[in-house]
């Protein structure tokens, strides 16, 4: 009899270890769900991502996550550093959270922008090379170099977790975008006045979201400030690449 209590005791404690364990587990999928450090993936089997947060990164997700500024979320109260460490730049615990945790999808955009007529070279913007010298940069959203010729850095647009708008890659440069000014990195700005304006354009239609536009993979985008006219306007949309498609 008492071998028999020893075996139903052991085999209870067993089951009571499993669980634990499986518990820890399954929470750990929920609040973490992406690993730390540079093998930052989804634990829900979504692509995994290389790239981990830059400081600028961090230093927005602080912004967005800890308002108060006492090391906690705002929304979730566990330690922001966390949040952060599992690739979240917003709270995903937070109804109001709409950009996904870093790695959560990877998508494309061609894209040109026009000041006055003139191209905006954006070949010195290259996510690596920012890094390389220690300038900000985002890894949710960034331009790159090393794609083969004829693509040129600054052609195409990354997106490497859900929901990012067009005013974080801007910002993480040093430059500023909205419906009425385009701000350089150098602080030279452009605004709506007299008869010249900033437009923006997906997909060769107007539209209104202009900063807070949350681009599709393989669209088109044109910024353009200027007094251009309808031919010169469509000479610029004419001008965006299709190297998107093979990335």
């Amino acid at each position: 009899m008492a071998n028999a209590e020893k075996i139903v005791t052991g085999f209870i404690v067993a089951v009571i270890i499993i669980a634990v364990f499986s518990l820890f587990y399954v929470s750990k999928s929920l609040f973490f769900p992406l690993a730390t450090g540079n093998a930052i993936g989804n634990a829900m089997g979504q692509k995994m991502s290389r790239m981990s947060l830059t400081p600028f990164d961090v230093k927005l997700a602080k912004e967005f996550m800890d308002k108060d500024n006492d090391g906690k979320c705002d929304a979730c109260g566990m330690d922001v550093e966390l949040c952060i460490d599992s690739g979240q730049i917003q709270c995903n615990m937070d109804s109001s959270s709409t950009i996904g945790i870093l790695g959560s999808q990877h998508i494309h955009a061609n894209w040109k922008n026009y000041i006055d007529g003139n191209l905006l070279d954006l070949s010195d913007k290259s996510h690596m090379e920012r890094m390389r010298s220690n300038l900000p940069v985002s890894s949710f959203i960034h331009v790159d170099s090393g794609a083969p010729d004829p693509e040129k850095t600054g052609d195409v647009i990354h997106m490497h977790a859900k929901g990012v708008p067009l005013w974080i890659f801007f910002e993480s440069i040093g430059m500023d975008f909205n419906k009425d000014c385009i701000t350089l990195e150098n602080k030279e700005k452009f605004c709506n006045e007299g008869d010249k304006n900033l437009k923006f354009f997906v997909n060769g239609k107007e539209n209104n979201e202009f900063e807070n536009y949350v681009f599709n993979d393989n669209d088109k985008i044109l910024i353009s400030y200027g007094n251009e006219n309808e031919e010169e306007i469509r000479s610029q949309l004419n001008s965006i690449t299709d190297f998107a498609k093979t990335r």
